[in-house]
């Protein structure tokens, strides 16, 4: 089938977003049989202006957009992320390409307002809609037309290439990129306590204390020259959410800490994730780690391996077709398939 992919491909930052989500869901889909017309809605805005102005670029990408649709004719319309499309820009295109089935995701938190606000404006002409959070909060973007599901955070071997338990000697014991954490937040208090034990020559956080958040290959030599990474994300208060972190850290080979909350050790095994309870859990988990670099890097084969097998491309769009389409699910897919309808 024909999929029209409408999402932000990160062109601005010159490869510096190669690994990005929605890069491996289009390989997905290539690789499922599937041929993929990628819309980058965010660069078009900005190219469609003599500024390179993304505000002022909404309304001729719009424009493009329904134009796309009617000269590529797809089967599927893949969206997600994408605010500067209108949802009248999805009225438009189905009523241009009637057997046409929309599908719309999110990888960010529902407990930001802006991530419940840019789902639903698509959701409620959508046939299916897919989010990186499982649980009861789903249920309010349903309608009599569109189900609404979780869907993991994914892995694609031609991208998450790095396996860092086959280095023997890495520099960092500990790797933590963070975007920017807030004073006061538990992210940077988590942070502090592990720094403040373990010291800053091996233990890498970024996104505080004067060390910048890096990207592109630098971000992904980075941890295949570290041992552990620390998978904590903002407010983790809903079930599996987790920000795409986790799969970069397990998919290139990081032994990955984790908090039990997360509900992730109803996928994972104890031989495959380190999980703790609470933060002091966490530094003696490192400690313990430290000094037994054999087991964490069992661990770390083992998590890559489960992480590959059970959330790599070509799974999880082929249980995004299959949900869209209505299709019996072909797989024993290993995270929840519950479909919130209205």
């Amino acid at each position: 089938m024909r999929v029209l992919y409408v999402g932000n491909f990160n062109e601005k930052h010159d490869g510096g977003a190669f690994y990005d989500s929605n890069r491996k869901l289009a390989n997905g889909f290539i690789r499922n049989g599937h041929q993929v017309y990628q819309f980058s809605d965010r660069d078009i805005a900005r190219s469609s202006t003599w500024f390179g102005s993304r505000k002022f670029g909404v309304v001729p990408a719009n424009m493009r957009l329904i134009k796309t649709a009617k000269n590529y004719w797809p089967d599927l319309l893949f969206i997600g992320h994408a605010d500067p499309i209108f949802a009248q820009t999805l009225k438009e295109i189905r009523k241009a390409v009637p057997h046409i089935k929309i599908a719309v995701y999110d990888f960010d938190p529902l407990w930001q307002a802006q991530t419940v606000a840019r789902t639903a404006k698509h959701a409620a002409i959508a046939d299916a809609t897919f989010i990186t959070t499982a649980g009861d909060g789903l249920k309010q973007f349903a309608n009599k037309r569109n189900v609404v599901s979780f869907f993991p955070n994914l892995v694609d071997p031609s991208i998450d290439t790095v396996r860092a338990f086959d280095n023997p000697n890495p520099k960092f014991r500990l790797f933590y990129g963070m975007g920017n954490a807030k004073e006061g937040s538990e992210r940077r208090q988590v942070a502090e306590m592990i720094l403040d034990r373990f010291g800053t020559q091996t233990m890498e956080i970024l996104g505080m204390s004067g060390k910048p958040p890096i990207s592109g290959i630098t971000y992904q030599r980075r941890i295949g020259d570290s041992r552990m990474g620390l998978n904590l994300s903002r407010d983790e208060i809903f079930p599996l959410y987790s920000s795409d972190r986790m799969a970069q850290y397990t998919g290139n080979g990081l032994m990955t800490l984790i908090h039990r909350r997360t509900g992730y050790d109803q996928i994972y095994k104890e031989d495959e994730l380190v999980f703790y309870d609470d933060f002091d859990q966490l530094l003696e988990k490192i400690a313990y780690f430290n000094d037994h670099d054999d087991e964490a890097r069992t661990i770390a084969r083992n998590g890559w391996k489960r992480t590959h097998e059970i959330f790599n491309e070509r799974l999880v769009t082929k249980y995004i077709t299959e949900v869209t389409f209505r299709q019996e699910l072909s797989e024993d897919y290993q995270w929840p398939t519950e479909l919130h309808r209205a």
